[in-house]
């Protein structure tokens, strides 16, 4: 009679065990579900904080470019190449992002003094399907393919341009990752971009990182 007993304090303890252990993960459910939340509304105020800022005028934009085409035969990163046909160029995704990225503009009416960009074929048609156009400016170009003191250069360039800046409308930069990389430690991804407030000189703040606005 001893071992049956033995079995069913058993079961109760495993039963009890088992109540406790779903209880805990639906507790750890629900704080990462709210957690999430309130990450998500976070960054969602944060982005409208930095729309708002942006609406102000008299900001810099450093934009890095859309998505480009990958795999064999999608063309060379590191070269230049004035017909675009060697080159890399903008994806499918990558045209859909930079349409989606104007639009997000146009719709905030986020006013633009002037739009320059890497002479690149990703960099310029970034510009010119999100902003129907711009300027190509070599201070933009990619730094991978410069030597060390030439980069070097282009890089103090770019920090004057960004700090000196004192128009009206916003100055938007379209370039590459390694240029952003170059004067800040954010990452970037593909059609994200920097706010950032001119100090004059080279000197500069970085107000925030905007990513690709999905869904606008």
């Amino acid at each position: 009679m001893i071992q049956p007993e033995s079995r069913t304090n058993d079961d109760h303890r495993g039963r009890k065990q088992s109540a406790v252990s779903e209880a805990g993960c639906r507790t750890w459910l629900v704080s990462t579900a709210l957690l999430s939340g309130l990450l998500g509304m976070q960054v969602t105020h944060a982005d409208d904080l930095l729309w708002t800022t942006l609406a102000q005028g008299g900001k810099v934009v450093l934009m890095r470019h859309a998505p480009v085409e990958k795999g064999p035969g999608k063309g060379n990163a590191l070269l230049r190449d004035l017909s675009c046909k060697e080159e890399r160029k903008l994806s499918q995704e990558g045209e859909r992002e930079a349409r989606i990225l104007g639009e997000a503009f146009r719709q905030r009416k986020i006013p633009l003094s002037e739009v320059r960009y890497s002479p690149f074929c990703r960099t310029s048609a970034t510009a010119s399907i999100a902003f129907g156009g711009g300027v190509p400016a070599r201070y933009l170009s990619l730094l991978e393919i410069l030597e060390p003191d030439e980069a070097a250069e282009q890089t103090a360039q770019l920090k004057r341009v960004i700090g000196s800046y004192t128009g009206d409308g916003n100055l938007v930069l379209i370039t590459h990752e390694p240029n952003i990389s170059a004067v800040s430690f954010e990452l970037i991804p593909h059609s994200g971009f920097l706010v950032l407030q001119p100090g004059g000189d080279d000197e500069f703040e970085e107000l925030g990182v905007m990513e690709f606005p999905e869904g606008e």
